[in-house]
């Protein structure tokens, strides 16, 4: 350490080192729990359905073929419910269908 520099804070516990990354820890357990509960949701189906992104409430999925469009978008209100039940407050309120 320099002279005059300040000295860096030693974390006294677990719980002060989880306060510091906590937002960001949270935020990457919430996608790898989407991404897992959807692989497992839509099953074979994510060759044609690959997850894209999330923004706000919004998870953007593309397609690939027309057929697997259509049956996206039929589904897509149950698709919603149930990736909801893994998450408090709900998360996804709608799903964008490229």
């Amino acid at each position: 350490m320099k002279f005059g520099q300040n000295p860096k804070k030693e974390w006294k516990s677990a719980s002060e080192l989880g306060n510091v990354f906590n937002p960001l820890g949270k935020k990457l357990n919430r996608l790898l729990i989407l991404d897992h509960v959807w692989k497992k949701l839509v099953g074979n189906k994510s060759k044609f359905w690959v997850l894209k992104a999330v923004q706000g409430g919004t998870l953007f999925v593309e397609t690939k073929a027309a057929v697997a469009k259509n049956e996206l978008i039929a589904r897509r209100e149950q698709l919603i419910k149930e990736l909801n039940k893994n998450f408090n407050p709900p998360w996804i309120e709608k799903i964008d269908v490229k």
